[in-house]
């Protein structure tokens, strides 16, 4: 397994020295890779901490990959309101800068306000969705390209530099429709805070559809985490009845204990962690990403705690 850790770039809580100090650290202590959200007009809602701040992700990664070595950096995930061509260039960019370091990951979203606020149709965004990959493999052959979509239309436009040719797609969710477009072009699925209820359903459709087609489908997960040194601790940074609410809008059944949030919530000690975490190994979830958005306040110490006490454990298990 590998094991990235979601960057503190949003909410109130976020500042300079928490982010961009803090991602050679983040490489020094074995994190895989690092993750960066995708928003415009950005503003703290439901279960997370309040606040307008949010660094774009191409900025955030950018900064990341000057500060860095080894490490991956992705998006989790892309919302496709920009242009194709806008994203493939920035892309190119941050692929160029980092040593192709750069990961994808995307996704039709849920904000409504991105799409407004460029004025382009809610409706768009799964479309939006296929055609961003598509300019994005299509210009990564270095050459002149033209493109007719349905909704993006260009004619003879070159990159240098251009995305990866051999760039990885995660897709963030976990639907049927998600199911479909990994399929049809992605390279796997990266859903955040979902339940086991639903990821197993969902991964054994995935899993099913891909050997169909012989193709080759890779599993990932960002659930929420908390850790602290005992499981009161931990749960104390959890508002658990946030979280069933908003489980239980997102995936139309009732969310009503704890437990009924296993893979959406990793929580308790570095120990009880360690168990939690076995459940993604077992389902061959090879991606996990450490979302704490609700450790902001201390996201440098639950980061470091995560990695000393949890991540050990697992690559010694593999």
């Amino acid at each position: 397994m590998e094991f990235g850790l979601l960057l503190p770039h949003f909410s109130d809580a976020s500042n300079w020295d928490r982010l961009f100090g803090f991602v050679s650290r983040a490489e020094e202590l074995g994190y895989d890779s690092l993750w960066a959200r995708d928003n415009l007009a950005f503003h703290g809602h439901g279960f997370e901490l309040p606040g307008d701040h949010f660094v774009d992700p191409f900025t955030t990664l950018t900064a990341a990959a000057a500060r860095t070595e080894r490490i991956k950096l992705g998006t989790a995930v892309l919302t496709p309101f920009r242009h194709p061509l806008i994203t493939a260039q920035l892309i190119g960019g941050l692929t160029y800068l980092s040593k192709d370091r750069f990961v994808l990951g995307i996704g039709p979203g849920t904000p409504r306000k991105p799409w407004e606020a460029v004025g382009r149709a809610y409706e768009e965004r799964v479309q939006a969705t296929r055609e961003t990959v598509e300019v994005l493999r299509l210009v990564a052959n270095g050459v002149i390209v033209s493109y007719q979509g349905e909704q993006i239309q260009f004619e003879d436009v070159k990159l240098d530099p251009a995305p990866s040719a051999d760039l990885m797609v995660w897709y963030g969710g976990a639907s049927n429709a998600s199911i479909r477009a990994i399929l049809e072009y992605g390279d796997g699925m990266l859903p955040g805070r979902c339940p086991f209820a639903r990821y197993d359903v969902a991964s054994a459709r995935l899993l099913e559809g891909a050997a169909e087609a012989g193709k080759t489908v890779h599993l990932g997960s960002i659930p929420t985490v908390s850790i602290a040194p005992t499981r009161e601790e931990a749960l104390a940074k959890l508002p658990m009845q946030a979280l069933l609410d908003t489980a239980t809008e997102r995936w139309k059944r009732p969310f009503e204990t704890p437990e009924d949030l296993a893979g959406a919530v990793v929580v308790g000690s570095p120990d009880e962690c360690i168990a939690q975490v076995q459940a993604f190994v077992d389902r061959g979830i090879e991606l996990f990403v450490v979302d704490l958005r609700l450790h902001m306040y201390e996201f440098e110490t639950a980061a470091e705690l995560f990695a000393r006490e949890v991540m050990p454990a697992h690559r010694a298990s593999s």
